[in-house]
């Protein structure tokens, strides 16, 4: 339980990176002007963060093997600190764009290596570090999507960017007293065996659910489209954003603690690839074909909640498929940038298939077929820790 304790400011760190990326999500319009930039370069701007980790991940999953896990989060706090407090300043948009760039570098460098901080803090309590680790992330961005707009009316765009600054300075203030405290030294420092064919299945398993979620949110607006209209569907589309998240990071904190609370890795698993699977078809079927608000909120809510903890579960089964700390690290780093290279991939090409309502039954297809096989393969990843050829041995 200490060593969770020691966490805390991790966590709180981690919250202030989904805060800080989608805080600006609300303001769109607002930073175009600012900028005097169309909206893809805005677009380009919250989609940095996937692409940082896509590129940056396995650096910084090397950085957390070969050294420790402390290196690459003091770089992450360093480039946190940096490109959101001197962004504050930044008059145009080439400026703004490097220096988010610079702040988004910070979620590869905190999160890509969660394996080596849950192996290496509390091995028993993996998946409940895992998801607490993704849950804080994704409540941060729920956070600063909602309260956004809030802000800005509150204190204007200057206030947008300085909020985030102001809280990922306190976090890497108090994170800064604690980390000196986490271990050291792992018990290998070789990345051979840090990757196994059977990972293949788990990255899978992420690239889906994470795509997919990427896909909902970016056609939820053209979606609506098809049945609001006016401020109504304005806040429509925001309020799905915001939901979506929440029920992500709800479901990233409860339900990997649950399972794993309960020894119920395998069938827990299971049961979160199958109901993401039921409330993608009752999401894309909802959101296309019907104008039941209420009903596609709660879908897009109940999806987030299991299929991010599928995610995060699928990430944590990684973990048994590794012998040390050090490797694990690495080997979460592998699933992080297989994620994000599909985000990168299968939302861009799915989505324009949803410009008109005839049209999108080719996009639901394969988005339900790509969500059916992550749950017929959600038995066959791994739920618990392979014995170590050492330890096979003393037993033979």
């Amino acid at each position: 339980m200490d060593n969770l304790k020691k966490l805390v400011p991790y966590w709180f760190f981690v919250f202030t990176i989904g805060f800080g990326w989608f805080i600006l999500s609300p303001v769109i319009p607002e930073l175009m002007a600012h900028l005097s930039a169309s909206l893809s370069e805005i677009v380009l701007i919250l989609s940095v963060y996937g692409y940082t980790m896509a590129i940056i991940g396995l650096i910084a999953g090397v950085l957390s093997a070969k050294f420790t896990v402390k290196s690459s989060i003091y770089l992450a706090m360093v480039f946190s600190i940096a490109g959101l407090f001197i962004r504050i300043f930044a008059t145009d948009y080439m400026e703004f764009l490097i220096l988010s760039i610079i702040a988004a570098s910070a979620y590869p460098f905190s999160l890509a290596p969660v394996g080596s901080i849950a192996e290496s803090m509390d091995k028993k309590r993996s998946a409940t570090i895992t998801g607490l680790s993704i849950g804080f992330l994704f409540l941060g961005m729920s956070v600063g999507a909602l309260l956004g707009p809030y802000i800005y009316l509150a204190f204007s765009l200057a206030g947008i960017m300085a909020f985030p600054a102001a809280l990922t300075i306190i976090a890497s203030l108090w994170l800064f007293v604690y980390l000196p405290q986490y271990p050291e030294k792992y018990r290998g420092k070789s990345l051979r065996g840090a990757f196994k064919p059977g990972m293949v299945k788990n990255w899978y398993i992420g690239l889906s659910m994470a795509s997919i979620s990427i896909l909902f949110g970016d056609i939820a607006a053209t979606a609506l489209g098809f049945h609001f209209t006016g401020t109504f569907l304005l806040k429509l589309s925001g309020v799905m954003g915001g939901v979506e998240f929440l029920g992500s990071a709800l479901g990233a904190l409860i339900l990997p603690f649950i399972f794993e609370r309960y020894h119920l890795i395998r069938s827990g698993t299971v049961l979160a690839g199958l109901v993401s699977f039921i409330f993608a078809i009752v999401l894309l079927y909802t959101l296309v074909y019907t104008d039941i608000a209420a009903i596609i909120t709660a879908s897009f809510f109940i999806f987030g909640f299991f299929g991010n903890a599928f995610w995060v579960m699928a990430l944590n089964s990684i973990i048994n498929y590794v012998d040390d700390p050090a490797k694990a690290g690495f080997a979460t780093s592998m699933y992080s940038v297989a994620t994000n290279i599909g985000v990168a991939i299968i939302p861009v090409v799915l989505s324009a298939d949803f410009v008109s309502i005839t049209k999108s039954i080719y996009g639901i297809i394969p988005a339900v077929v790509i969500v059916l096989v992550a749950f017929a393969i959600s038995p066959t990843i791994l739920a618990g820790r392979r014995k170590s050829s050492s330890e096979a041995a003393a037993e033979s």
